[in-house]
Protein backbone atom coordinates (compact mmCIF):
# COMPACT_ATOMS: atom_id res chain seq x y z
CA UNK A 1 0.00 0.00 0.00
CA UNK A 2 1.29 3.46 -0.92
CA UNK A 3 1.93 5.70 2.06
CA UNK A 4 -0.08 8.95 2.14
CA UNK A 5 1.56 12.27 3.04
CA UNK A 6 0.06 15.59 4.04
CA UNK A 7 2.48 17.39 1.75
CA UNK A 8 5.42 16.58 -0.51
CA UNK A 9 7.83 19.39 -1.38
CA UNK A 10 10.63 19.38 -3.93
CA UNK A 11 13.50 21.75 -3.21
CA UNK A 12 16.07 22.38 -5.92
CA UNK A 13 19.31 24.19 -5.01
CA UNK A 14 21.08 24.94 -8.33
CA UNK A 15 24.20 26.41 -6.74
CA UNK A 16 24.68 23.37 -4.52
CA UNK A 17 23.51 21.04 -7.27
CA UNK A 18 21.14 19.17 -4.94
CA UNK A 19 17.50 18.09 -5.15
CA UNK A 20 15.71 17.32 -1.88
CA UNK A 21 12.32 15.68 -1.39
CA UNK A 22 10.51 16.67 1.82
CA UNK A 23 7.67 14.39 2.93
CA UNK A 24 5.37 15.89 5.58
CA UNK A 25 3.17 13.69 7.78
CA UNK A 26 1.66 15.68 10.62
CA UNK A 27 4.59 17.21 12.53
CA UNK A 28 7.08 14.71 11.09
CA UNK A 29 9.22 15.73 8.15
CA UNK A 30 11.50 13.30 6.35
CA UNK A 31 14.07 14.52 3.86
CA UNK A 32 15.97 12.63 1.18
CA UNK A 33 18.30 13.59 -1.64
CA UNK A 34 17.59 12.36 -5.16
CA UNK A 35 19.33 12.71 -8.51
CA UNK A 36 17.92 14.65 -11.44
CA UNK A 37 17.24 11.34 -13.22
CA UNK A 38 15.36 10.12 -10.18
CA UNK A 39 13.22 13.27 -10.18
CA UNK A 40 12.36 12.83 -13.86
CA UNK A 41 11.42 9.19 -13.30
CA UNK A 42 9.22 10.19 -10.34
CA UNK A 43 7.40 12.84 -12.38
CA UNK A 44 6.90 10.52 -15.36
CA UNK A 45 5.06 8.06 -13.13
CA UNK A 46 2.56 10.76 -12.26
CA UNK A 47 1.87 11.82 -15.83
CA UNK A 48 -1.26 10.33 -17.33
CA UNK A 49 -0.90 8.51 -20.62
CA UNK A 50 -1.68 10.65 -23.64
CA UNK A 51 -4.72 9.69 -25.67
CA UNK A 52 -4.02 7.23 -28.45
CA UNK A 53 -5.43 8.11 -31.87
CA UNK A 54 -6.32 5.06 -33.93
CA UNK A 55 -6.48 5.52 -37.67
CA UNK A 56 -8.38 2.34 -38.42
CA UNK A 57 -7.80 0.72 -41.83
CA UNK A 58 -6.16 3.15 -44.22
CA UNK A 59 -6.78 3.19 -47.98
CA UNK A 60 -4.60 1.15 -50.31
CA UNK A 61 -1.52 3.08 -51.49
CA UNK A 62 -1.72 5.50 -48.54
CA UNK A 63 1.64 7.30 -48.14
CA UNK A 64 0.78 9.83 -45.41
CA UNK A 65 -1.90 10.36 -42.72
CA UNK A 66 -2.18 13.41 -40.43
CA UNK A 67 -4.77 14.53 -37.87
CA UNK A 68 -5.08 18.15 -36.70
CA UNK A 69 -7.94 20.38 -35.57
CA UNK A 70 -10.54 17.67 -36.21
CA UNK A 71 -9.33 17.46 -39.81
CA UNK A 72 -7.71 14.40 -41.34
CA UNK A 73 -5.30 14.79 -44.25
CA UNK A 74 -4.67 11.69 -46.34
CA UNK A 75 -2.10 11.41 -49.12
CA UNK A 76 -2.40 8.55 -51.60
CA UNK A 77 -0.39 7.50 -54.62
CA UNK A 78 -2.03 5.52 -57.39
CA UNK A 79 0.28 3.47 -59.63
CA UNK A 80 0.42 3.88 -63.42
CA UNK A 81 -2.64 2.33 -65.03
CA UNK A 82 -5.74 2.93 -67.12
CA UNK A 83 -8.96 4.88 -66.63
CA UNK A 84 -11.89 6.19 -68.68
CA UNK A 85 -10.84 9.77 -69.46
CA UNK A 86 -13.52 12.27 -70.50
CA UNK A 87 -12.60 15.39 -72.48
CA UNK A 88 -15.50 17.62 -73.48
CA UNK A 89 -17.95 15.15 -75.13
CA UNK A 90 -15.40 12.43 -75.89
CA UNK A 91 -14.76 9.42 -73.64
CA UNK A 92 -11.37 7.75 -74.04
CA UNK A 93 -11.83 4.25 -72.64
CA UNK A 94 -8.88 2.41 -71.15
CA UNK A 95 -6.79 5.58 -71.29
CA UNK A 96 -3.26 5.39 -69.79
CA UNK A 97 -2.22 7.55 -66.84
CA UNK A 98 1.14 7.84 -65.04
CA UNK A 99 1.64 7.44 -61.29
CA UNK A 100 -0.15 10.27 -59.47
CA UNK A 101 -0.11 11.41 -55.84
CA UNK A 102 -3.30 12.86 -54.32
CA UNK A 103 -3.96 14.65 -51.04
CA UNK A 104 -7.34 15.34 -49.41
CA UNK A 105 -8.59 16.89 -46.21
CA UNK A 106 -11.62 15.20 -44.64
CA UNK A 107 -13.76 16.71 -41.86
CA UNK A 108 -15.68 14.67 -39.24
CA UNK A 109 -18.79 14.57 -41.45
CA UNK A 110 -16.88 12.83 -44.24
CA UNK A 111 -16.81 15.80 -46.61
CA UNK A 112 -13.51 16.42 -48.39
CA UNK A 113 -11.78 19.65 -49.31
CA UNK A 114 -8.40 20.96 -50.47
CA UNK A 115 -7.95 18.37 -53.18
CA UNK A 116 -4.40 18.26 -54.59
CA UNK A 117 -2.49 16.10 -57.07
CA UNK A 118 0.95 15.73 -58.67
CA UNK A 119 2.48 13.30 -61.15
CA UNK A 120 5.24 11.17 -59.59
CA UNK A 121 7.96 8.99 -60.96
CA UNK A 122 7.26 5.29 -61.43
CA UNK A 123 8.55 2.73 -58.93
CA UNK A 124 8.36 2.46 -55.15
CA UNK A 125 7.47 5.89 -53.69
CA UNK A 126 9.98 7.59 -51.39
CA UNK A 127 10.26 11.10 -49.89
CA UNK A 128 12.72 12.16 -52.61
CA UNK A 129 10.70 10.69 -55.49
CA UNK A 130 10.65 13.11 -58.42
CA UNK A 131 7.54 15.02 -59.48
CA UNK A 132 6.45 16.01 -62.97
CA UNK A 133 4.14 18.66 -64.43
CA UNK A 134 0.56 17.42 -64.85
CA UNK A 135 0.09 17.58 -68.65
CA UNK A 136 -3.70 17.98 -68.75
CA UNK A 137 -6.18 20.52 -67.32
CA UNK A 138 -7.87 21.71 -64.11
CA UNK A 139 -4.75 21.54 -61.91
CA UNK A 140 -2.95 24.64 -60.62
CA UNK A 141 0.84 24.87 -60.41
CA UNK A 142 0.71 24.34 -56.64
CA UNK A 143 -1.19 21.07 -57.14
CA UNK A 144 -4.67 22.30 -56.21
CA UNK A 145 -7.40 20.63 -58.27
CA UNK A 146 -10.25 22.64 -59.75
CA UNK A 147 -13.03 20.10 -59.23
CA UNK A 148 -15.70 22.36 -60.69
CA UNK A 149 -18.82 23.71 -59.00
CA UNK A 150 -21.05 21.40 -61.05
CA UNK A 151 -19.31 18.26 -59.78
CA UNK A 152 -20.48 17.08 -56.37
CA UNK A 153 -18.11 14.76 -54.52
CA UNK A 154 -19.18 11.75 -52.42
CA UNK A 155 -19.19 11.83 -48.61
CA UNK A 156 -16.72 9.35 -47.12
CA UNK A 157 -17.80 7.96 -43.75
CA UNK A 158 -14.49 6.17 -43.15
CA UNK A 159 -10.90 6.87 -44.13
CA UNK A 160 -10.42 3.62 -46.04
CA UNK A 161 -13.12 4.50 -48.55
CA UNK A 162 -11.09 7.57 -49.59
CA UNK A 163 -9.09 5.21 -51.77
CA UNK A 164 -11.78 5.57 -54.46
CA UNK A 165 -11.66 9.39 -54.54
CA UNK A 166 -8.63 9.71 -56.89
CA UNK A 167 -10.39 7.60 -59.52
CA UNK A 168 -13.60 9.56 -59.05
CA UNK A 169 -11.75 12.82 -59.68
CA UNK A 170 -9.86 11.42 -62.67
CA UNK A 171 -13.20 10.32 -64.14
CA UNK A 172 -14.76 13.79 -64.00
CA UNK A 173 -15.27 15.56 -67.36
CA UNK A 174 -12.29 17.65 -68.44
CA UNK A 175 -12.31 20.98 -70.24
CA UNK A 176 -9.56 23.37 -71.38
CA UNK A 177 -9.33 25.23 -68.05
CA UNK A 178 -5.61 25.73 -67.25
CA UNK A 179 -4.45 23.51 -70.09
CA UNK A 180 -1.20 24.66 -71.70
CA UNK A 181 0.87 23.22 -74.54
CA UNK A 182 3.94 24.17 -72.53
CA UNK A 183 3.07 21.46 -69.96
CA UNK A 184 3.98 18.61 -72.32
CA UNK A 185 7.34 18.01 -73.99
CA UNK A 186 5.83 17.74 -77.48
CA UNK A 187 3.91 21.05 -77.15
CA UNK A 188 0.76 19.36 -78.44
CA UNK A 189 -2.79 20.72 -78.23
CA UNK A 190 -5.11 18.99 -75.75
CA UNK A 191 -6.95 16.97 -78.38
CA UNK A 192 -3.76 15.98 -80.22
CA UNK A 193 -2.16 14.94 -76.92
CA UNK A 194 -5.09 12.70 -76.05
CA UNK A 195 -5.19 11.16 -79.52
CA UNK A 196 -1.48 10.39 -79.29
CA UNK A 197 -1.72 8.81 -75.82
CA UNK A 198 -4.90 6.78 -76.22
CA UNK A 199 -3.10 3.76 -77.73
CA UNK A 200 0.07 4.03 -75.62
CA UNK A 201 1.05 2.59 -72.25
CA UNK A 202 1.72 4.58 -69.04
CA UNK A 203 5.50 4.35 -69.57
CA UNK A 204 5.13 6.55 -72.69
CA UNK A 205 4.53 9.55 -70.43
CA UNK A 206 7.95 9.25 -68.82
CA UNK A 207 9.73 8.69 -72.13
CA UNK A 208 8.09 11.41 -74.24
CA UNK A 209 5.53 13.62 -72.44
CA UNK A 210 6.31 14.61 -68.85
CA UNK A 211 8.34 17.64 -67.80
CA UNK A 212 10.18 17.44 -64.44
CA UNK A 213 9.37 19.72 -61.52
CA UNK A 214 11.89 21.05 -59.01
CA UNK A 215 9.98 19.58 -56.03
CA UNK A 216 9.84 16.03 -54.65
CA UNK A 217 7.11 13.85 -53.16
CA UNK A 218 7.78 14.94 -49.57
CA UNK A 219 7.31 18.56 -50.58
CA UNK A 220 3.95 17.63 -52.10
CA UNK A 221 2.90 15.89 -48.87
CA UNK A 222 4.01 18.95 -46.87
CA UNK A 223 2.01 21.20 -49.25
CA UNK A 224 5.10 23.11 -50.39
CA UNK A 225 4.73 23.03 -54.15
CA UNK A 226 5.46 26.25 -56.00
CA UNK A 227 2.94 28.15 -58.02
Amino acid sequence: MNKLYDEIAIRVRPIEGTIKIEEHTGSIVSVKNISSDGLVACLEKGIKESKTIKSGFLPDNCISYDISNRCKTVALRIPPGYIDFVYQKTTYEHFPVPAIAFSFEADPSGKTRRHRMAVTEDGIPAPRSRLFVYPFSNVYENGDICVGAANSLPVYKNIRSLGTLPYHILGLPNNDHMFSRSNNRLKLSYRDLLELLKDKGPSYYYEHILLPRDEDLQMFIDDKLGG
